[in-house]
């Protein structure tokens, strides 16, 4: 469970995204909310975020929802007319995504022999 206290920054683990769900295989969802952000920084579209995240529609639309009410995306219309939307990464996405890169760069070194 996770979600986003958007007045501190603070992470609070009570969100509705769980962490079990079936389908989302060897990637930690965390990585693919980084993913899912780094694809959206200079803007992308729903469909090109998902066929380059690997993902399906229903849970493309799961992390996008998500990503939108933490305040870490915006979803822009293309064009005043259009039903095609732009998703954009904010401050607090381009915060997470520095976040996790810290905490990654940390787990560069293998694990010790007797872990695996």
């Amino acid at each position: 469970m996770f979600s986003i206290n958007r007045d501190t920054y603070r992470v609070n683990l009570v969100y509705i995204l769980p962490l079990d769900t079936t389908g989302w295989s060897n990637r930690g969802w965390l990585e693919i909310i980084q993913f899912i952000l780094l694809m959206c920084e200079n803007g992308a579209k729903k469909t090109h975020v998902m066929y380059r995240c690997n993902l399906n529609s229903k849970q493309i639309n799961e992390y996008l929802n998500f990503l939108l009410e933490c305040g870490m995306l915006e979803k822009i219309q293309e064009r005043s007319n259009s039903k095609r939307y732009i998703y954009k990464t904010l401050e607090l996405g381009l915060k997470f995504i520095s976040s996790y890169k810290q905490l990654s760069d940390l787990f560069i070194k293998p694990p010790p022999k007797s872990i695996t």
